[in-house]
């Protein structure tokens, strides 16, 4: 593995994803399940999570995204929108469990 610096726009320009999506609580309200269903109509989606403790997304970070959404009526810590959104994407594309 190795480490570099680099802008998230170089990151996307590298991976070239078909789908990025951010998670706000200044995007419009719809819940992970719909998201994830979304994401998984795309070959190569992102998602973008912040870890803000205060504040949001720059607006160069959001102007990336295609579509901006909020998860839930209260501010999440970053790692249960994170773990929300790796259960319901499995879901959304048929992980099948044991």
């Amino acid at each position: 593995m190795k480490l570099r610096r680099e802008s998230l726009n170089d990151l996307l320009s590298k991976i070239s994803p078909d789908s990025i999506v951010a998670l706000t609580t200044l995007g419009l309200p719809k819940p992970m399940q719909a998201v994830a269903a979304g994401l998984r109509e795309a070959e190569r989606p992102v998602l973008i999570v912040g870890g803000f403790p205060v504040g949001h997304f720059s607006d160069q970070t959001l102007k990336l995204a295609s579509a901006k959404f909020r998860i839930d009526r209260r501010k999440l810590e970053a790692w249960t929108v994170v773990g929300r959104a790796v259960y319901d994407y499995e879901k959304a594309i048929g992980i099948g469990r044991f």
